[in-house]
């Protein structure tokens, strides 16, 4: 075997393009901003996800409190779909939530074109998440 074959490989595993202005793209899905809140308690969040929001992936979540939550988005079938017309079917999504401070829930998201709401538990305040879908570097 050549003594550039692992050269190669590193190099093939950290491609990165660099684009006019300085702005850097990785080989990994980009990234889309969250923002949320509790309902019963001050505590907001905001961060940033790398599912698609017709896809699966991961998020990552920072509580004004300083508490970090993560955790796998991923695409779910709707239930409804034999009851409703095409045109009309809506995508969900599904989030299981685990923080930092031992709290964990799940979401339910209705995604749309630009953007998924989401609203569930976690521990045991109400939290509602939105994805946006405007690309961050």
């Amino acid at each position: 075997m050549p003594s550039s074959t692992p050269h190669r490989a590193a190099l093939a595993a950290l491609v990165l393009l660099v684009l006019p202005g300085g702005c850097m793209v990785t080989n990994r899905a980009p990234s889309h901003s969250i923002e949320g809140r509790m309902l019963h308690t001050p505590e907001s969040f905001s961060g940033t996800t790398t599912a698609e929001l017709a896809g699966d992936g991961t998020l990552n979540l920072l509580s004004t409190k300083g508490t970090r939550c993560g955790g796998a988005y991923r695409q779910v079938q709707d239930d409804n779909t034999a009851e409703v017309r095409v045109e009309d079917q809506h995508k969900s999504g599904e989030l299981d939530l685990t923080c930092s401070d031992g709290r964990s829930g799940r979401v339910l998201f209705l995604v749309g074109d630009d953007e998924a709401v989401g609203t569930g538990m976690l521990g045991k305040d109400i939290l509602t998440l939105t994805i946006s879908n405007a690309d961050t570097f």
